[in-house]
């Protein structure tokens, strides 16, 4: 995808998100075991602005603190914060150098990260409030490299956990992308787009892979073939 694309993706999955939660913030989010609609909105608010400042700046900063008055006043503080981060990536050179938690290590990382984790937290969002709503398949699939390439490889890092090789595939059924994963020991990992035969494979539409591999849906809504053992161990150990 290209900077204009995971732009015009954050602010319109972000103004889904703010459009689904007025007048709901007490309700819990099931997808975020813990949270409230509330703790989401703070969260989106404290990520959109944090992201803001790391692009105008290219430093690192503090989050900003949500504010604690009333529904209207937290749902307008993060919609305020969703605008900001727009304008911040609307107004950045993607190739410039800044501060990342991942590569590559410039603006571009912070427009697909911005788009991608948005797009997930409408969607808890919006699953929340009964709305059964993919996230767009090529966001999606982009979204399973970003996972293969910076979230999973920080997930082992601190979770290393006792795989001893397994392999996973993930096959996607709406359009182009496969994905090879060998996992262990001791946190070593292999994952790149691949066709192979895994222990264990599954097959689905890019969103359900996407939302799986975060842990928002379940094997049972995918077609699983091989050790499905592996992929219930990857759900309680990897997945987000």
């Amino acid at each position: 995808m290209q900077p204009p694309e995971y732009v015009d993706a954050l602010r319109d999955r972000s103004e889904a998100m703010i459009a689904s939660v007025r007048g709901r913030l007490d309700a819990p989010v099931p997808s975020c075991p813990k949270w409230t609609v509330a703790d989401l909105v703070a969260h989106m608010g404290q990520v959109w602005g944090w992201a803001a400042a790391i692009v105008r700046t290219g430093s690192r900063g503090d989050l900003p603190t949500a504010p604690e008055g009333g529904d209207e006043e937290l749902v307008g503080w993060a919609e305020q914060q969703a605008r900001s981060v727009v304008d911040a990536l609307e107004g950045a050179d993607p190739g410039s150098d800044c501060w990342t938690f991942g590569l590559p290590r410039s603006r571009l990382f912070w427009f697909r990260r911005q788009a991608l984790e948005t797009a997930v937290h409408t969607w808890d969002a919006r699953n929340a409030a009964g709305i059964s709503e993919p996230i767009a398949g090529e966001l999606a699939s982009d979204g399973i490299d970003e996972f293969a390439s910076v979230m999973l490889p920080r997930r082992l890092e601190q979770h290393p956990g006792g795989w001893t090789g397994q392999t996973l595939h993930l096959h996607r059924t709406d359009g182009e992308g496969e994905w090879m994963f060998r996992l262990g020991p001791d946190g070593a990992l292999s994952a790149e787009r691949a066709h192979g035969k895994g222990d264990v494979a599954l097959r689905a539409p890019a969103s359900s892979l996407y939302l799986w591999c975060l842990n928002r849906v379940p094997s049972a809504e995918l077609e699983v073939f091989g050790d499905s053992q592996v992929a219930e161990r990857w759900t309680a150990e990897i997945a987000f």
